[in-house]
């Protein structure tokens, strides 16, 4: 497991950043290898990811939304993917973002012998991205999807703090997201990562692309990491 910590100022009140980022369904407009997002539910969606060239499938569970505060999220089964995503206001027209990603790296990148590295530049490039696009307009505006939830999870931020004392952390999240589904019988099919056939992607978001504009040859964290393979080493 790898967890990686990025932070950026986004020239946008606080409001209209949160609500790009508490709205899922724009994550595959600025996500490395996010090709959609749909709510299965209230607290629920499911994505459909371009790891390593291959299509791969799951559902996360959203952890919190609070406003204009933070967004939290994890994979329910299968590898870990998970995220929290905190926003302080700097005045009235800038936000700062700080995201926590944590990621199973040796099944993400598994032919990559930097894969901390490589899982923070993508983080940066996707803020990066993320930034461009509210503050060009592109993202702004647009409502929460309806059963949009807001929850709260006690406790202090996770900045300044170590990520195994904060219950909003990705590690903490996903823990209590997996101690949960133990006592549950599995999903059924088409949740969790599907390692069948690769069918054609379709139905994604009008206008939306792999965050930096990333073919699907690319793994999900774009085409950005280079292996020692690749080095000719």
């Amino acid at each position: 497991m790898s967890m990686v910590q990025q932070a950026i100022e986004v020239s946008a009140p606080v409001h209209t950043v949160y609500e790009q980022l508490a709205a899922f369904e724009n994550y595959p407009r600025f996500m490395t290898g996010v090709r959609q997002v749909t709510s299965i539910g209230a607290d629920q969606t499911h994505w459909i990811m371009d790891v390593d060239g291959k299509r791969r499938e799951f559902d996360a569970q959203i952890i919190e939304r609070s406003m204009d505060e933070r967004v939290s999220w994890s994979t329910m089964e299968g590898p870990l993917l998970a995220e929290t995503l905190t926003l302080r206001p700097m005045g009235e027209t800038k936000t700062q973002i700080v995201a926590q990603l944590e990621a199973d790296i040796a099944f993400l990148m598994p032919s990559d012998r930097h894969g901390q590295e490589s899982l923070n530049r993508r983080l940066k490039a996707d803020l990066t991205t993320f930034k461009g696009l509210v503050e060009s307009g592109v993202l702004g505006g647009r409502p929460i999807p309806t059963g949009a939830s807001t929850k709260q999870i006690t406790g202090r931020s996770f900045l300044g703090n170590a990520p195994t004392t904060n219950p909003a952390s990705p590690a903490s999240v996903a823990q209590r997201i997996r101690n949960r589904n133990a006592a549950t019988p599995p999903p059924g099919p088409g949740a969790g990562w599907d390692t069948g056939a690769e069918p054609e992607i379709s139905g994604g978001i009008s206008g939306s692309a792999p965050m930096g504009g990333h073919t699907s040859k690319s793994d999900m964290w774009g085409d950005g990491m280079i292996n020692e393979e690749e080095r000719g080493s």
